[in-house]
């Protein structure tokens, strides 16, 4: 009996032993991966905060636009944002609507206007109280064709530039007007605007020619 207590005694001691070695070796082992993973996180946050400062540090690449301004031979320009072809479009929904106080409301206090006849407006009110008597008189109609927003490369204003058919109702009769405008928006408001005008030929004369 004392040699079998003695064998079983030993082997415990095995036992215990062995597992004492596991659990150190798996001890070592999963404080070498939490070691090499803090080290990895490391060098991954170093390196991107490297990665940071270099791209601080690189000089803006410089805009260049195209196109020439003569009264400005710096101004070059670059295609705008469509925030201000929408303006336009709400500004000529508006216009179709006969809404002076949505038109009043877009436009700059200053608005200036150069109308194709070399009309000049200079204040909303003004432009207001021409717009009351031309909706009245001719109830006319904007249809754009074709916009293009640009931006100033040198002094950053936003203008746009459009194509409208204009389409008058007078005593039954409609006339329709070609237009195209330059306007620039300056903090969400039409500022101000030139207008080119021209008659299409009639159908008679377009089959004349």
């Amino acid at each position: 009996m004392g040699f079998v207590k003695q064998f079983v005694l030993i082997n415990k001691v095995k036992k215990v032993r062995f597992l004492n070695a596991k659990i150190f070796i798996s001890f070592t082992f999963t404080e070498q991966n939490l070691y090499q993973n803090r080290h990895t996180m490391r060098n991954i946050i170093i390196f991107g905060f490297v990665l940071a400062l270099a791209s601080c540090a690189m000089p803006a690449e410089e805009v260049k636009g195209v196109g020439f301004f003569t009264p400005l031979p710096e101004e070059t320009f670059i295609t705008g944002s469509d925030e201000i072809t929408e303006i336009w479009t709400n500004y000529l929904d508006a216009h179709n609507n006969g809404d002076i106080e949505a038109i009043k409301s877009m436009s700059a206090d200053s608005i200036y206007i150069l109308g194709p006849d070399g009309t000049e407006i200079r204040t909303k009110e003004e432009q207001a109280g021409l717009l009351e008597g031309w909706f009245a008189d001719a109830n006319p109609k904007w249809d754009a064709y074709w916009a293009m927003p640009y931006k100033s490369v040198a002094g950053g204003a936003d203008w746009i530039i459009a194509g409208h058919t204009v389409t008058e109702t007078i005593e039954g009769e409609e006339n329709v007007t070609l237009q195209m405008i330059d306007a620039e928006i300056k903090d969400g408001k039409v500022e101000r605007f030139y207008v080119y005008a021209a008659t299409p030929p009639t159908r008679e004369e377009a089959a004349e020619e």
